[in-house]
């Protein structure tokens, strides 16, 4: 397992989630005991950013602190819709708030919204969300079982979202949901089958 963070570059080179995505990467390796130098790390990227001019890259963290740099390009999301996912995640698994290459809960969830063991909608295979409830955008509590997401981080510190649970049972069909990740903000509307 390797710990894994993914950065949009911006038109002018600009990583503009750089530090939050650090500063994750530098706690979730703290929490699960990897080696991480944070200045190296930085100094890779933006040495990759001049060098290559890609729209993605993908950072891979062994526990030893070795590192990768990967290019990626951008595929577009193509989400429309969002269902609700087959498992069900558990709020008090601690895997659940780092994001690594062991992905195997969230595959075939990208267009899904897990649901955790009290029926509280999480997050996607792919990104966090947020419903619209009494004109604010509510998204999940870290709490709920799910990823602190940075693109998420930046919305709640620009008052763009709050916490609050989420649950599924009060989800309407049709109703628009936000879906956050590094690239941005995405809508879509819930579907009860995807």
């Amino acid at each position: 397992m390797q710990l894994l963070e993914t950065m949009k570059v911006g038109a002018d080179g600009s990583i503009p989630l750089l530090e939050r995505n650090l500063a994750r990467i530098s706690e979730s390796a703290r929490a699960l005991g990897f080696r991480c130098e944070v200045e190296t790390l930085r100094s890779a990227i933006l040495e990759k950013v001049k060098t290559d001019r890609a729209t993605m890259f993908r950072l891979l963290l062994a526990k030893d602190g070795a590192f990768e740099l990967q290019l990626k390009p951008i595929i577009p999301l193509g989400i429309s819709r969002l269902g609700l996912a087959a498992r069900v995640v558990s709020s008090s698994d601690p895997m659940l708030r780092h994001k690594t290459t062991n992905r195997v809960l969230y595959e075939g969830a990208t267009d899904a919204i897990l649901v955790n063991e009290r029926g509280e909608a999480t997050e996607t295979g792919i990104a966090n969300i947020a419903v619209l409830r009494d004109g604010r955008w509510i998204t999940p509590p870290v709490s709920c079982g799910l990823l602190p997401g940075t693109r998420r981080a930046q919305l709640l510190d620009q008052g763009e979202i709050v916490e609050g649970v989420v649950r599924v049972k009060d989800l309407v069909a049709g109703e628009l949901i936000r879906f956050f990740n590094g690239r941005g903000v995405f809508e879509a509307s819930y579907s009860v089958r995807i």
